[in-house]
């Protein structure tokens, strides 16, 4: 499959993430909202990947609308309000040997080695609720669960992924070893928080899904897979990667970083280097999340 883009989509999207680092902001680590992940307005239906971290923590309402929306409801933005943008793949599929642009029902009866698919990465913009102007929307009231709910949530994530993987406590540290194909974690008393142990859990569960049995996200050897590159963008997927069970759970990570200014200038540096390096670590990490989940592709 190809890759391309009118405008630079990936550049603009970067540009937010890095401009959310260099003001201290962690975006696959600050606080996501009590009403769960941001979403559309009217369908309720979650943003993903690169789309979360952008929305996550803006506003303490995550329900958004786009512009045509709010005016078809009657609302309208209050001024000076800025948008906000969200990133959607656009797919143009031709036939290899003739160069004919196909429909998206004669590609899907044209033989795959005879189709080019070329996708474009595209966005719209989105405005919250709190910035549009006479309209009354009708906020669910948040429902304040028991005080062990997210923990059930978490167990629950363990107990219904598929091929559950082998958790030891055998070493005060948390790794997960691609060679024996196991979890280490340690006692989840010598955490500060039940929480905090599920949460670096997350972790763990990201990395796992990536074994070649998985989601084979890890390229060449598997001994090498953690090395220099590939290691700093296997950890970003597993940092947002677990930021997302932890929204899904109802858990928060909010331990503070021992050096969050090297921490913050390690991840900077990644990010001006490689445009694509947050929007592909954002999409590997949700494909993680929905393997985890059992929720298919």
């Amino acid at each position: 499959m190809k890759t391309s883009s009118h405008t630079d989509v990936y550049q603009i999207i970067t540009d937010l993430i890095i401009e959310k680092l260099e003001s201290g902001t962690i975006p696959w680590k600050q606080p996501w909202s009590d009403y769960g992940p941001a979403c559309n307005y009217l369908s309720k239906k979650p943003y993903r990947g690169i789309n979360q971290l952008i929305l996550a923590g803006l506003h303490r309402k995550p329900f958004y609308l786009t512009f045509q929306q709010a005016v078809s409801l009657g609302g309208r933005i209050n001024k000076g309000t800025k948008s906000i943008p969200v990133t959607y793949w656009n797919f143009v599929y031709r036939h290899k040997e003739t160069g004919k642009k196909l429909s998206e029902a004669e590609a899907k009866s044209t033989p795959a080695d005879l189709l080019v698919r070329t996708a474009f990465l595209k966005y719209y913009r989105v405005f919250n609720v709190d910035d549009i102007l006479d309209l009354v929307f009708d906020i669910p009231e948040l429902q304040p669960g028991h005080d062990n709910y997210a923990i059930e949530r978490c167990d629950a994530i363990i107990e219904n992924m598929p091929n559950r993987p082998e958790i030891r406590h055998k070493e005060n540290k948390a790794y997960y070893h691609l060679v024996y194909d196991y979890i280490n974690m340690p006692r989840i008393e010598l955490f500060r928080t039940p929480e905090l142990y599920h949460s670096v859990l997350h972790h763990e569960l990201i990395h796992f899904s990536g074994h070649p049995q998985r989601l084979n996200r890890f390229e060449g050897n598997e001994i090498s897979a953690f090395n220099s590159v590939n290691n700093s963008k296997e950890e970003l997927v597993a940092e947002i990667g677990a930021a997302f069970l932890n929204s899904h759970a109802g858990i928060l990570n909010d331990e503070t970083l021992q050096d969050s200014t090297a921490y913050i200038q390690g991840w900077l540096k990644q990010l001006r280097n490689d445009k694509k390096f947050i929007i592909e670590a954002s999409a590997k990490a949700q494909k993680a999340v929905d393997y985890i989940l059992n929720k298919g592709s």
